[in-house]
């Protein structure tokens, strides 16, 4: 099957041509995509990268294959999965690893009573000539992040204070997603305190530059990494300094840095289970020991 793709905007061409597999297996697919310049604008949302746009194509060609052989399509979707084990290679070369699409469609078609509703769908639809009911049931493969590679890319600004409260920059925009929410929780997980001492600053380039757009469904996995990265960049620095505060006020064996550790609001050397300080005590000796 040869596709022709007429779209206006280069980026989007790569997502069309990378999703009209959607989920399934085809060992003779060839995509070709070409780009037409117009004088007309787009006349509605064009949402992610023109997948859904490409999706639409092959989901086409199974409902005219269903149709042709007088079967239900989620039969025929069913036996052009991509397979576990063999049949897994996509039409652009990439291997489909950790498949969990029959284990999920499995599910989804008990749990949703599937061939019950179907039964009873074709059945009022055999007696009303004009009014008539649809049931489907469609997988969805999705690829995030963005083809052009050096948009995978994110940063963050960690600041702590010496009251112990935290305070996060990063250079995802937030549009009602909850992507400042995931921050907070992320930076939260990893110093090991709770919620109430993070807040996240408003996006800024004066505080995060060179930020990638917020969009391929990699907002929170590429500023959540960030985050992370520059909260463990802390932590290895903060270790230092309670590993030898430990050491100092308990004589004896010495703290080591990789044994320190930051959960529910103290600092603690697994070690030595009796050396421990909360993260409010510990914040002043940052500043007095590392200036």
């Amino acid at each position: 099957m040869v596709g022709v793709q007429r779209i206006s905007r280069l980026p989007f061409l790569s997502g069309r041509c990378c999703h009209v597999d959607n989920a399934y297996y085809i060992p003779n697919l060839s995509v070709v995509g070409t780009v037409y310049k117009t004088n007309l604008p787009s006349n509605t949302a064009f949402r992610g990268f023109g997948g859904p746009q490409g999706m639409a194509v092959i989901e086409t060609v199974i409902d005219r294959v269903a149709r042709f052989l007088k079967k239900d399509a989620a039969g025929v979707r069913q036996r052009n999965f991509y397979g576990l084990a063999t049949r897994n290679t996509t039409h652009y070369g990439e291997v489909i690893e950790n498949n969990r699409l029959h284990l999920i469609h499995d599910q989804l078609m008990h749990s949703s009573e599937y061939s019950k509703r179907r039964t009873e769908v074709d059945a009022f639809n055999a007696v009303h000539e004009f009014e008539k009911k649809g049931l489907a049931i469609t997988p969805v493969k999705f690829g995030i992040s963005f083809t052009t590679t050096f948009l995978n890319q994110a940063g963050a600004l960690v600041n702590v204070y010496k009251d112990g409260t935290i305070l996060v920059n990063h250079g995802g925009t937030e549009m009602g997603q909850g992507l400042h929410t995931k921050m907070q929780q992320i930076a939260a997980a990893e110093f090991g305190v709770s919620l109430d001492r993070v807040k996240v600053d408003a996006t800024n380039t004066s505080k995060v530059p060179n930020t990638s757009a917020t969009a391929a469904s990699a907002g929170t996995d590429l500023n959540g990494m960030a985050v992370k990265n520059a909260v463990d960049t802390l932590k290895e620095r903060m270790a230092v300094t309670i590993a030898q505060f430990f050491s100092e006020k308990y004589p004896g064996t010495p703290s080591l840095p990789h044994s320190v550790r930051f959960q529910d609001d103290f600092i603690s050397d697994v070690d030595h289970r009796e050396r421990t300080i909360s993260f409010d005590e510990a914040m002043p000796l940052m500043n007095l020991r590392q200036g």
